[in-house]
């Protein structure tokens, strides 16, 4: 199938290595159809690409407002990771500015309808990079300012924005989606509120938490699995199992010269799914040279026996983190 020459138009100024070398690496502009189809490609798809060292892809909806001008949208982007956004409205192609960093970015890709970019590396702690889309329809607001900046926990995979005023269809849709996610929850606080009724075997079996099955143990040999990270090291780390939930026992050394406070873990398969776990210690934080019992557990997935699974430690910064790759029990 020929495709006429103005569905793939290179514009942009020259960065990074062909910058250096005298020759220049120009913004693609291409056509919807393409750009769709580059999504489906291996490498490409936003929604399928592995997490940036352990941070959660994010889906998210953004409304543009006209008293919001001139306030940029913060925008989280990782190393590696491609970030994809969606417009309602036709994009002025040749008025994309990404600042100054553009030989920062692997990927840079305009559409009438998207943008699409993948840093080559995390944007420093502090740094702020503008991205500015002007809108080529002469309606406000006339452009939408992005801020992009790196977050410890999740990277921004894909981002509906929306500028026109919303049908009602769409605004009940996003209605039923907060439903939902509240029914969720609801369905989570019933079950604390039956673990907190009683405690000790009693709460586990009216929580549903233990039945003939009972609860598996196993003692997992660390030194195999579990390699020192960020100054912390596993000493010993017991695995528990029971009807719909898991839990980890690992006993842990501060070897660095900072204190560290669990405060989120998560627990995923190799094989797919993923679930935030609650993290339980006894002491404040765990001291340097110290060591401390910390208990992380997951309910609601029943995770195959013999499954590999990642787990995740982290603090509330996402500066340190506990991160064991593979485990299987």
């Amino acid at each position: 199938m020929r495709r006429k020459r103005e569905d793939l138009w290179p514009h942009g100024t020259c960065y990074g290595l062909h910058r250096l070398l005298g020759g220049c690496l120009p913004v693609l502009l291409v056509s919807r159809s393409l750009l769709l189809l580059s999504l489906l490609l291996p490498g490409t798809n936003a929604t399928a690409q592995e997490p940036s060292r352990g941070r959660e892809l994010m889906q998210r909806r953004v409304t543009l407002s006209r008293a919001a001008v001139g306030n940029p949208v913060e925008l989280h982007v990782a190393s590696g990771s491609l970030t994809a956004l969606e417009f309602d409205s036709p994009v002025d192609r040749a008025g994309v500015k990404l600042g100054d960093a553009r030989d920062r970015f692997e990927l840079f890709v305009v559409n009438d309808r998207w943008v699409m970019l993948k840093p080559t590396g995390d944007v420093a702690t502090g740094e702020r990079i503008l991205l500015t889309v002007p809108f080529a329809d002469g309606m406000s607001p006339p452009r939408a300012v992005f801020m992009l900046v790196s977050n410890a926990t999740q990277v921004d995979a894909q981002v509906q924005v929306s500028r026109l005023p919303r049908t009602a269809e769409a605004v009940q849709a996003e209605l039923d989606e907060v439903r939902a996610a509240c029914a969720g929850k609801d369905a989570e606080l019933e079950a604390l509120r039956a673990r907190s009724a009683a405690t000790g075997p009693s709460g586990m079996i009216l929580a549903r938490a233990m039945d003939v099955e009972g609860v598996n143990a196993k003692d997992l040999q660390v030194g195999a699995v579990v390699k020192p990270s960020d100054g912390l090291k596993v000493e010993r780390l017991i695995a528990f199992r029971g009807t719909g939930w898991v839990a980890l026992s690992l006993a842990i050394t501060n070897e660095g010269a900072a204190p560290w406070t669990p405060t989120e873990a998560r627990l995923s398969s190799t094989r797919g799914g993923r679930s935030r776990a609650m993290v339980a210690m006894r002491e404040p934080h765990i001291a340097p040279g110290g060591k401390a019992l910390v208990v992380v557990e997951a309910r609601g997935e029943d995770w195959p026996e013999k499954a590999a699974l990642r787990v995740e430690l982290r603090d509330s910064t996402g500066a340190r983190r506990l991160f064991i790759s593979s485990l299987v029990f």
